[in-house]
């Protein structure tokens, strides 16, 4: 079973109630179910340490760490991808970023994050250090305003796909169980041949 992080989403009711909600876009299901159309997905809540419990009692095999919002901005969220992360790693699960995803990873593992500009609601190539899917460059999706820049990558991930202004697009550890791409893979119109063989060489790692 893989698990999932969410967006927390705070909602302000006429009168001054407010209510947190954890949120997940749904192009995720329909990517899933089509990467991975055997395997359970289990929808994560931003419940900070309680998540570890919630997320053991089902054995992940897999954990994805999903876009959003930055760092810093809802700290439920911040507090449960860290414990989510700690847990995983203590456990050697398989742990795949994506955006904000690949952020906390590297964020969590040691590096900085830094401005860019041209990276919001947009498409760019990337170029990979080795062929994948057929070759070395690829194009894809585009959406944070914050970067990683090589010097600022952690100890121990290793750049795999660079953007043409230089920034880290894709990182991944030594034995690809930690994988993070600053693209959306979930946001395209059908799986992109480079996702499918990012993912299902990461899933194998579980």
């Amino acid at each position: 079973m893989l698990g999932i992080t969410m967006r927390g989403i705070r909602h302000a009711y006429p009168g001054g109630a407010v209510e947190e909600r954890d949120a997940l876009a749904r192009d995720w299901p329909r990517f899933l179910a089509r990467v991975f159309p055997e395997e359970r997905v289990l929808y994560l809540p931003n419940t900070g340490a309680e998540s570890v419990t919630f997320a053991g009692a089902q054995e992940l095999s897999g954990l994805i760490l999903s876009g959003g919002e930055d760092w810093g901005v809802t700290p439920a969220r911040d507090a449960t991808e860290r414990a989510l992360l700690d847990w995983a790693r203590q456990k050697a699960l398989p742990v795949f970023g994506v955006c904000r995803g690949a952020q906390v990873i590297n964020l969590l593992a040691g590096g900085t994050l830094g401005a860019c500009d041209r990276h919001v609601a947009t498409r760019h190539e990337l170029e990979l250090a080795r062929p994948v899917a057929g070759g070395r460059h690829h194009e894809v999706n585009s959406f944070h305003a914050r970067a990683i820049r090589p010097d600022g990558l952690a100890p121990g991930l290793e750049p795999f796909a660079l953007a043409p202004d230089g920034t880290v697009e894709g990182f991944m550890n030594a034995d690809g169980r930690i994988v993070g791409v600053m693209w959306h893979p979930e946001r395209e119109p059908r799986p992109a041949p480079l996702d499918l063989a990012l993912l299902r060489a990461w899933s194998a790692k579980r």
